[in-house]
């Protein structure tokens, strides 16, 4: 593990000098982590974390978003230490660790805080035009910590029961007082993406926009990196129960087509 991390690092250390352009320094930074095990929820807020002991960075585990962050992290920062930091700024709401404060939800937290922090701009009307759409959905972050469940929780297994009953009790209260909040997205529909990948900058950050389902707490289920491959658009990105892995753009959209939690299209945002 320790060799792992020193090889990476090596690597990284050379993401600064790549190139000045974002596109190339986001596809450079995001080829170190192709192969590496999708694990849903991987990182938290450290050992000493009152909710999620989960690391604060990992080179072996990540999901959809956390891969998005860290290549994010490393194409701005270079090193690891300057990653980090730059990190901590996009997980967390003004770089604030606590669980409370992690970029949960993308409609309201995660792409709106990292716009106003100016890491993100979104690009979605640009390239839409006049196709482009808004997806609305009521978020109940009071809903969602409420039905938090010691699962949810990591780096407690040997805490007594009673003491984890307690944790999840403080963990779940967080949002009993949280409003409701009205999120709206911006999204290319699908039916018009394919006719305008041409215009996708590589290294655009997109977002999976679904239909609102009152099953479901978000209207984004996955986040991904578009990139200008030797034959096409490509989608890196974190797959469920896979890896890192690059995937031909019009292959994945044309597969999301008939889902049963209906796609209504990306929305697209550039790195700053």
């Amino acid at each position: 593990m320790k060799l792992i991390t020193a090889i990476i690092i090596v690597l990284f250390s050379a993401v600064s000098a790549s190139a000045d352009a974002m596109g190339p320094r986001l596809l450079a930074a995001s080829e170190k982590f192709l192969g590496v095990t999708y694990v849903l929820g991987p990182l938290g807020e450290g050992p000493d974390a009152e909710f999620d002991r989960g690391p604060l960075l990992s080179y072996t585990e990540l999901d959809c978003t956390t891969f998005v962050e860290e290549t994010m992290a490393f194409a701005l920062g270079g090193g690891e230490d300057r990653a980090l930091d730059i990190l901590r700024r996009i997980r967390y709401r003004d770089g604030l660790i606590s669980y409370q404060t992690r970029n949960h939800f993308p409609e309201v937290d995660w792409l709106p805080n990292n716009m106003a922090a100016g890491f993100l701009k979104d690009i979605t009307a640009r390239v839409g035009g006049a196709n482009t759409r808004t997806a609305r959905k009521i978020i109940s972050k009071r809903e969602w910590y409420a039905a938090k469940t010691a699962a949810d929780m990591q780096g407690f297994e040997a805490e007594p029961p009673a003491q984890i009953e307690a944790r999840l009790n403080r963990l779940r209260a967080l949002g009993a007082d949280m409003p409701d909040q009205q999120a709206s997205i911006d999204y290319v529909p699908l039916e018009s993406v394919f006719a305008l990948l041409g215009s996708i900058p590589s290294g655009t950050v997109a977002a999976l926009v679904r239909e609102d389902n009152p099953n479901e707490p978000t209207l984004v289920s996955h986040q991904f990196f578009i990139f200008d491959g030797p034959a096409g658009k490509v989608i890196r990105h974190a797959a469920y129960g896979k890896m890192v892995m690059d995937v031909p753009a019009a292959d994945y959209l044309a597969g999301l087509a008939g889902a049963s939690w209906r796609v209504l299209g990306l929305n697209l945002a550039s790195v700053n």
